[in-house]
């Protein structure tokens, strides 16, 4: 099972509502002075992308402007990855600005991921593009299937 945490779209939401919601979003976060910029920065911290394949899932997250040293990636507990990048407030006094668009502090999303193989997961950073691949884990010992006679 993959889902994220805390924030889903409903289950017969169409493809169509989704796109349109995520391009009010995009509008809504580009323009300057407006408050809902900062509000969805807690809801929409940054873009993951999610495939499943028959034996991983791969996540793809957009993170410009960090470096590996200010992203943390971890599997807690028994089934929930986090992603958390922090960039610090820049250090400049006496600054003016004209226009803040650059957000600072602590960015994380959360993910529900059931039965990976935790030692296996590999974890790259190219490009402002961070690449988690989770393995799946190979069979289940605690299963058995019987014989319907």
């Amino acid at each position: 099972m993959f889902r994220t945490i805390p924030f889903h779209f409903k289950n017969n939401a169409s493809e169509k509502s989704r796109e349109v919601l995520d391009r009010f979003w995009d509008f809504a976060m580009e323009q300057a002075h407006n408050p809902v910029g900062r509000a969805a920065s807690v809801i929409f911290p940054f873009r993951v992308d999610a495939i499943e394949l028959p034996d991983r899932y791969e996540l793809f997250a957009e993170l410009p402007g960090f470096t590996k040293e200010e992203i943390t990636v971890a599997y807690e507990g028994e089934s929930t990855l986090t992603i958390r990048a922090e960039r610090p407030e820049p250090e400049m006094e006496s600054v003016r600005y004209l226009c803040r668009e650059r957000r600072t502090g602590t960015f994380e999303r959360s993910f529900e991921i059931d039965d990976i193989d935790k030692n296996a997961v590999t974890v790259s950073f190219e490009n402002g593009v961070l690449h988690i691949v989770l393995p799946k884990v190979q069979g289940n010992e605690d299963k058995m299937v019987y014989d319907i006679k």
